[in-house]
């Protein structure tokens, strides 16, 4: 209990002092365990002030709180519960959502509308133009052609041939020899990655394994 007591004290000097970037805190504390009757915890502080713990039921519900130390220097608490009803969080210096507003009145039908009479629509009656009657125009005298005489075809003129000019072929230039590049081939570069280096960070550690279960806790020293 006294060690217990020291180690919080010592984690709430730490996180004053604190400056570095919260993602390189070191974790002073943690702890896990598992049951056979399905409960699961875990907590863990670290270096910069943060405290976490969690523990959650057979039916998975899952409750805990969760602080840390802000930039004026005072630690805030936060207590959630996570299961059928969703997630719930309470704190002090949370914000607290608008009052419920009352329930609606009953539905109360509107009045169902009633459309006016429609005039029918009477179709007015066609009317068509009167017949026109067909004008027959009598035969009229038609004169019969006189004789025309075929006028004779003229000779047309036809152009002597001329001779086709003969074909003379270009000279072709003589190939060039064009020496081939040699192939040089591309030495391949690898980039090797460096080998994982294994830190072990100072402190103790105790694991108990059971046949349903285990129980997992570590001290920074």
């Amino acid at each position: 209990m006294i060690r217990t007591v020291f180690i919080l004290a010592l984690a709430a000097y730490v996180a004053a002092q604190y400056r570095d970037d919260p993602r390189n805190a070191a974790i002073l504390t943690e702890s896990r365990y598992l049951n056979g009757d399905g409960k699961f915890g875990a907590a863990y502080t670290q270096e910069d002030g943060v405290e976490f713990k969690e523990e959650s039921d057979p039916d998975g519900t899952r409750r805990g709180t969760y602080s840390y130390v802000d930039p004026s220097g005072q630690r805030r608490t936060v207590s959630y519960t996570a299961g059928k009803n969703g997630f719930q969080a309470s704190g002090d210096h949370l914000p607290v959502g608008p009052n419920p507003q009352p329930p609606t009145p009953g539905y109360t039908p509107l009045p169902q509308y009633n459309p006016p009479p429609q005039q029918q629509y009477r179709t007015q009656p066609q009317q068509y133009p009167a017949p026109v009657q067909e004008y027959r125009a009598q035969p009229q005298y038609q004169p019969q052609p006189q004789y025309q005489p075929r006028p004779q075809p003229q000779p047309q003129y036809q152009p002597r041939p001329q001779p086709q000019p003969q074909y003379q072929p270009r000279p072709q230039p003589q190939p060039q020899y064009q020496p081939q590049p040699q192939y040089q081939p591309q030495v391949p570069r690898y980039t090797t990655t460096p080998a994982p280096h294994r830190f072990f960070p100072p402190g103790k550690l105790s694991l108990n394994r059971s046949p349903d279960g285990f129980s997992y806790t570590f001290n920074k020293a």
